[in-house]
């Protein structure tokens, strides 16, 4: 076969590949059809956002997807280390009137999580730009912004978006440790931290 009808149909089989979604290796890619959404990429293994071993009560109160957390049994919270819980970057650091300090903290792959009502300027242990372990205080729990009605508690999202930043639209249900804490108005009173 002459080089140049060789060229020609190897193009013409690499561009067919292309559009049934195959790779040049001829394996399947996960594009999706015209006018769909792909689906959202694996979500990491996120743990809690507080030290190994510590005890934490879970709410959902109106806005599930999104929890809050507080010690088990409420016994006081502010002040206590919040961690991201899964290594990432964080890319935005802000004070909101309703939210007061917060962080978002980007892990890969479209996946991201969110930290309100912060004690502290969002800014005081961590900066924009900057890599994070899963276990490096980012903050404090504390009770800033007009949204926290005075009481400490940690307002945490996991969010999922392939292209751009999420906002609170793109909330999707948390997971820590592969369990599932979703539903509304939902409660679990004693939930133990696994980041260790």
């Amino acid at each position: 076969m002459p080089v140049r009808r060789r060229t020609a149909v190897a193009l013409a089989a690499t561009a067919l590949s292309l559009s049934f979604g195959l790779t040049a290796g001829g394996t399947a890619t996960a594009a999706a059809p015209q006018g769909e959404v792909a689906a959202a990429a694996a979500k990491p293994k996120f743990q809690m956002p507080f030290k190994c071993n510590t005890h934490w009560q879970i709410n959902t109160w109106g806005h599930n997807p999104a929890i809050d957390l507080v010690v088990k049994g409420n016994t006081g919270s502010s002040g206590k280390a919040v961690f991201p819980g899964y290594k990432g970057k964080v890319v935005k650091a802000y004070y909101d009137k309703g939210a007061g300090n917060v962080l978002l903290i980007s892990h890969g792959s479209g996946w991201y999580t969110a930290y309100y009502h912060l004690k502290d300027k969002a800014t005081k242990y961590v900066k924009v730009g900057q890599t994070v372990a899963a276990k490096k205080q980012i903050g404090r729990i504390g009770a800033t912004g007009g949204n926290s009605g005075d009481w400490a508690h940690l307002h945490y999202e996991q969010r999922y978006l392939a292209k751009g930043t999420p906002t609170e639209k793109h909330r999707k249900p948390v997971h820590f440790n592969g369990k599932s804490y979703t539903g509304k108005n939902k409660q679990w009173k004693d939930v133990v931290s696994k980041n260790c």
